[in-house]
């Protein structure tokens, strides 16, 4: 007897416009689930740098989206600085599909996390003695 196999989902990563919060665009390779999601503020890259890889000193704004009978969680890029700031915690709600269920799942927002820019250091200015 064969096991029951269940639908795979389907996940396309492409990329989509992010303004950093000091104004620049970049391209943010992202699930395209992410760019339908309403609060979020995705939408089509259309030929700026690329965003690159997050690290450490630098990576994009979060949403961290928790399933409270679950408590599984989703992070998801927020793309625009105004979209971040109308989010509330606690209340903000993400509708994810979950494979084997029938149903959507509801996600409340549990935390905000902000953009991560690494900054300048400038070493020691000694004045010119001459």
């Amino acid at each position: 007897m064969e096991p029951e196999r269940f639908a795979k989902e389907i996940h396309l990563i492409a990329e989509f416009l992010i303004i950093s919060d000091d104004g620049t665009t970049y391209c943010l390779k992202a699930d395209s689930n992410m760019i339908a999601t309403s609060g979020l503020g995705g939408a089509a890259c259309t030929g700026q740098p690329a965003y690159g890889r997050a690290t450490n000193r630098r990576a994009p704004r979060k949403a961290i989206y928790i399933d409270g009978t679950t408590f599984r969680t989703v992070t998801t890029p927020v793309f625009t600085a105004t979209d971040y700031a109308a989010l509330t915690v606690g209340t903000d709600t993400l509708s994810i599909h979950v494979p084997g269920e029938t149903a959507a799942v509801t996600y409340t927002l549990k935390k905000k996390v902000p953009e991560k820019v690494p900054s300048t250091v400038i070493g020691r200015q000694d004045p010119d003695h001459a």
